[in-house]
């Protein structure tokens, strides 16, 4: 469920716009912050009511490119571009342009809902069948030695140490 509703909304906007306070002082007065009340002025000037509605919805790759251009072309901040688009969270802007200079508009694509594979508890990936003597055998004889030889760098340090303290105690 929503935390503030649509007529709750709507009332603060109409506050605003007749003049009847600035933004801290309506948020304020109703125990809200002052740049939740800026975002839904800014969604009923461009929208209207519809503006204020809760939605919640996948946009396909093209409508992100879209907006990202004009990001970047018109240097406009995410929460203006959030109002003209209506989008519901100007972080979303951000975290789609992260994505697209990471992955390309590959990584805009709206992803399938439920699990997928990769995180499939107990799943495996499949690895080809190892050869005679392949990479993996001969990591796993180094990794045999290398603890082999952590083991005994251990001991030794252990009977250094206690040599040391044997000799301590015979001083005193």
């Amino acid at each position: 469920m929503a935390k503030y509703n649509e007529r709750f909304k709507r009332k603060l906007v109409r506050e605003y716009i007749a003049g009847k306070g600035g933004f801290k002082i309506i948020a304020g007065r109703y125990g809200i912050a002052d740049s939740m009340l800026r975002k839904w002025v800014a969604a009923f000037r461009h929208h209207g009511t519809s503006g204020l509605q809760r939605r919640r919805a996948a946009y396909p790759a093209d409508v992100k490119l879209k907006v990202l251009h004009r990001l970047w072309s018109e240097n406009l901040s995410c929460r203006e571009l959030a109002a003209i688009y209506n989008i519901g969270n100007p972080h979303s802007i951000s975290t789609w342009e992260h994505r697209y200079r990471v992955g390309g508009i590959d990584a805009l694509m709206p992803k399938r809902p439920g699990r997928h594979a990769e995180a499939m508890p107990g799943k495996k990936p499949q690895s080809a069948p190892p050869s005679s003597d392949s990479s993996e055998k001969r990591l796993l004889r180094e990794n045999e030695r290398l603890r082999a030889e952590v083991a005994y760098l251990k001991k030794v340090r252990a009977l250094v140490l206690a040599t040391k303290s044997a000799q301590q105690k015979e001083r005193k």
